[in-house]
This record gives structure tokens, C-alpha cells and sequence, in this order.
């Protein structure tokens, strides 16, 4: 077992500053040059197995490999004689970023921003390499203070990178139906464990981390992680600016981009992501598609419609009177405006590793051009309203004229007006959320399902084939107008397939049919009885 004032290598153990389900990080020092590194060593139980052994040694080849000035460097690794398993790498003073959001919950936009365009040109780095990290959470972010810049990232862990040879064949092969990775931050492909999982998967991920960073929630949690798997695969996100009315449209179209459902639906590359963060509002004059979400259950919205226009016409207002002050990340609000002419020392941004230096425009995010959260005024609505209420008016007096029994009147109510561009669909039992430019909400709403089998015991497969549970199952699941198969196997019974269309709560039994056994041998006097040999026919699951 490592202790302080243990020897490895040329460094001198000084205390374990961190513990992990694969092994366990010390703080180490050279004796002679006091230069300070961290240990990761593999845990002696593990030791033995061959599949982590080389995970093990496949992260140090995978950094080494990349070398991005936003990926922890690796010097060395080796065995010790007692059989430990280790390699060294630079010490990082710093904070996690998970460590960062349980104190602050949801970061200022511009910051999140700087953030994530410094993980997407680390992961654009390591794509490029042909590695994917397939891992990427906030406990694999850490924040430091280097060159000036006080949330400098630093992208952690690639024990679970998926490097690629030549021929294109993954060096670590993973067996079908392994879930590799943490479920809130799994793509909808990682969740079904499918072979075909590219650097986009990464995308995903990144995706969750800018949602979270902005919003202080998680697009797709629950309290289980079948229940955590299914949302990803099947839900849609919640609408960001109904969680945060800071965040621009541009901005919410970048996030609902990387959370899309289709591979091909989301940003093409990292380098791609990394653009876009690091100009929103370049990207959303670019027209890109745009990407769906769905609208939020009633009491998940932090705002209402009303605070969203509010800081909609207060950003419209700022920009008509010559812009927003907006600071660098660290800065002070005394500071002078990031950029203004008063500003008589600034801080460069660390240069990136890939071929290009883009022009850094997230600290100066704005309003699209021709882009207002009012809709324009149109005298024809008005003309509109006031010739129905005459024709209304008229038709009445007509029939109490004729000495008509006046008909039932269906009431008519005037939809509320939306921001320009948008398309707005609310589920009916949710209060309506007025939405800003850009956003097309989708209604999707939960129900509960309960179903039973007669006898009880049966696993549910889910049309994809992903076991959910065993009977009696109580499960939530998107509502719709599409019918839904559930598979029910049990030992000695049929496969029964039980389709149905999932409208509100339901409550389901399925009876299922026992498979007949086989004849016995017949005997003399035809008896029936079966003999001592006899056996049932089962089907497998």
C-alpha cells in the first residue's frame, strides 16, 4: 500500500489528494528539485485485470498522443516492484468544475462560454488525433488560474477514450451492451450501447455540460438510471431561456444543437462547436437548422413568459443605446468595458492548438441584427379584430330581430403573440411560455404506465430491445399518437408483444400464455400419464 514518504520513481509520495473507482491520485515532489507532480496509481485489486490494466495505460498513450495545452500532461509510467501500476502527470492547482457549480449553481453565460470553447478546442485536438473521450462531466474539468486567465481549463481522465488505429478499428475493443460512462452526460447512441459511436458523442456531451453550466439543471436526470436512459434517448430538452432569460437565442440554439437526438443533426465537428461558442451570434446569422426542444412541465420553469420578454427588451434597449459592457471573465464591475477604448491593458486569450486563430468574439455577444423581442406593430390585426366584433354585433341583432332563439355561441380567444420567428407549441394543462427568436417547441408531455403480467415476473423490453424491468413495472413515458410495443418474456411462457398508444396514465395486465408441454410416450392402456423422462419445452428469453 503507497504511503507518505514512499519513493516512486524520482518523486517522493507527500499525500493522496484524490480517490476514484480505478485508482487513487497522490501528491509527489522531486527531492532535489522540489518540482511537484501528481501520482495516479491503479488500485491493487484491479491489478490483476487485464482490460484495466491497458484502459490504464491506453489514457497516458491517448494524452501523449494529443498534446493540447488544455489537456493534463503525462510524463511517465511504469511498475513499481511491488506491482503497482502508475504514471505521473502535471499537478494542477486548481477546482473541479463540479466543484464550482455546487457553489454556484448556473454561471454567468459569457463565462460558461469562455469555458466550453476552451473543452471543445481540447476535444477538437483529441478528435483530430483520433481519440474520443467518451467521459466528458464536470468532475473531468478543472479550472486554474494560468496566463491571466482565472477559469483556464484543463480537460481530465481519458480512461475511457476510444482510440482509433489506421484501419479505423478501435484499439480497446467494447463488448456489446456495456454502458461506458456517467448516464446524465451519455449520448442517446452511448445509452444503447451501439458500435458505431463517433467523435459526436462527445458533442453530446458537451452539449449537457453548456446546459448545465447555463441553466444550473440537467437536461435528462432521474432517480434511476434506466430512467436517466430513457429520457436520453427519448425526450427532448427543456427549453434553456425558460431556465435562464440570460441566455441568448443564439446561444440556446447552439445548446439545443448538441443535445439533438440525430447524429447527423448536431455539429459536424468539434472545430465546428468550438466556432460557433466562440461567436453565437456569427453562427445564428449563418441560418442553421433549427433545433427543437420541448416545452417545460408546469413548476420546471425558473421564469415565466413575462421576466423572459422583460430581459429580452432590456437587451434590445441596451443595444439600441450603444451596446452591452460586458467584462472578461474574472473581471471586476468596476473594471472598464472588456475592449473600450479606456481599456489600457488587456489580457490576451491563450492561444488554441488548432490550425487556425479564430477571431475571439464570446465576451461580446448581442441581438442578432433585425431581431427584436417585440413583435411588429400591423394595423391589419386591428382592422381584423374590429370587422368581426361588427359582424359578430350585426348577426345578433339579425336574430333578435327575426325573433330567433339565440344558438349557443362557441367562445373564441385571441392567441397570444410570439416573438418574431418563433413557433411556439405548449403542452394545454402548461401555462404558456412566451419563447424567444429561433426556438420551435415541441409538445411532450410524461404519463405514468404501470404494467403487470398474469403471472407476474415477466421482463419489459422497450421497442429498442433495452430491458426496463420486471413486472409489475411502473415506468414513465413520452405521451403520443404513435403506438408503442412492449415485449414481455418469462421463463416458460410465450414472448407476448403488447402495443399500445401511451395517451395519459395507464394501468395495464397482459395475460401470458404457457408454453404447452410435450406429449409423454403413450402407454398401453392410453393413459395420459406422462413418464418419469418427460420434460416441459421452454423458450429462452
Amino acid at each position: 500500500m503507497i504511503a507518505a514518504g514512499q519513493t516512486i520513481g524520482n518523486y517522493r509520495i507527500l499525500a493522496k489528494i484524490g480517490t476514484g473507482g480505478m485508482g487513487a491520485v497522490y501528491l509527489a515532489e522531486h527531492p532535489q528539485i522540489g518540482k511537484r507532480i501528481a501520482l495516479k496509481v491503479i488500485h491493487r485489486e484491479l491489478a490483476g485485470n487485464k482490460d484495466v490494466v491497458q484502459r490504464f495505460f491506453q489514457e497516458a498513450r491517448a494524452v501523449n498522443k494529443i498534446g493540447n495545452e488544455h489537456i493534463v500532461e503525462i510524463h511517465d509510467f511504469g511498475v513499481t516492484p511491488e506491482g503497482d501500476h502508475y504514471y505521473i502527470m502535471e499537478y494542477l492547482d486548481g477546482k473541479t468544475l463540479a466543484h464550482v457549480m455546487t457553489h454556484e449553481r448556473a454561471l454567468d453565460v459569457m463565462r460558461a462560454l469562455h469555458i466550453g470553447a476552451q473543452i471543445a478546442s481540447a476535444l477538437a485536438a483529441a478528435h483530430a488525433s483520433g481519440v474520443i473521450h467518451r467521459d466528458l462531466k464536470p468532475d473531468n474539468i478543472m479550472l486554474m488560474n494560468r496566463l491571466g486567465d482565472q477559469d483556464f481549463v484543463k480537460v481530465l481522465d481519458f480512461g475511457l477514450a476510444k482510440m482509433f488505429a489506421a484501419s479505423g478499428a478501435s484499439a480497446v475493443q467494447t463488448a456489446v451492451g456495456v454502458l461506458l460512462g456517467t448516464p446524465q452526460y451519455m449520448s442517446p447512441e452511448a445509452c444503447e450501447s451501439k458500435r458505431d459511436i463517433d467523435h459526436r458523442t462527445d458533442i453530446y456531451a458537451l452539449g449537457v455540460l453548456l446546459f448545465q453550466m447555463m441553466t444550473g439543471v440537467l437536461p435528462f436526470d432521474g432517480e434511476t438510471m434506466g430512467e436517466v436512459l430513457v429520457k436520453q434517448v427519448t425526450v427532448l430538452p427543456p427549453v434553456p431561456r425558460a431556465l435562464n432569460p440570460a441566455i441568448p437565442p443564439s446561444v440556446e440554439q447552439i445548446l439545443l444543437r448538441c443535445l439533438a437526438k440525430p447524429v447527423d443533426a448536431r455539429f459536424a465537428t468539434m472545430l465546428a462547436l468550438r466556432d460557433a461558442l466562440l461567436d453565437p451570434e456569427s453562427y445564428l446569422r449563418g441560418s442553421p437548422p433549427i433545433a427543437p426542444a420541448r416545452s417545460v412541465a408546469p413548476g420546471e420553469a425558473v421564469v415565466d413568459g413575462r421576466q423572459m420578454l422583460a430581459a429580452a427588451d432590456a437587451r434590445t434597449r441596451m443595444m439600441q443605446q450603444g451596446g452591452l459592457p460586458l467584462q472578461p471573465p474574472g473581471a471586476s464591475p468596476g473594471d472598464a468595458p472588456y475592449g473600450s477604448p479606456g481599456t489600457s491593458k488587456q489580457i490576451p486569450v491563450p492561444g488554441l492548438a488548432m490550425p487556425t486563430e479564430p477571431k475571439m468574439n464570446t465576451m461580446r455577444i448581442s441581438t442578432p441584427i433585425g431581431y427584436s423581442s417585440r413583435p411588429p406593430r400591423r394595423v391589419w390585426p386591428i382592422v381584423l379584430v374590429v370587422g368581426l366584433l361588427l359582424g359578430l354585433g350585426g348577426g345578433a341583432f339579425t336574430v333578435a330581430w327575426c325573433g330567433r332563439p339565440p344558438g349557443s355561441a362557441t367562445p373564441s380567444t385571441a392567441g397570444a403573440s410570439s416573438a418574431a420567428g418563433v413557433v411556439a407549441v405548449v403542452d394545454a394543462p402548461a401555462p404558456a411560455v412566451a419563447v424567444d427568436a429561433g426556438i420551435v417547441v415541441v409538445p411532450i408531455a410524461l404519463a405514468k404506465l404501470t404494467l403487470d403480467s398474469k403471472p407476474s415476473g415477466a421482463t419489459v423490453y422497450d421497442p429498442n430491445g433495452i430491458a426496463l424491468g420486471k413486472t409489475p413495472l411502473k415506468l414513465e413515458w413520452p405521451t403520443g399518437t404513435a403506438p408503442v410495443t412492449f415485449t414481455l418474456k418469462l421463463r416458460g411462457y410465450r414472448d407476448r408483444a403488447h402495443e399500445m398508444t401511451v395517451t395519459s396514465n395507464t394501468m395495464t395486465q397482459i395475460q401470458l400464455d404457457k408454453i404447452p408441454r410435450a406429449p409423454g410416450p403413450v402407454r398401453g392402456s392410453g393413459s395420459p400419464d406422462r413418464g418419469a423422462g418427460d420434460t416441459e419445452l421452454e423458450r429462452p428469453d
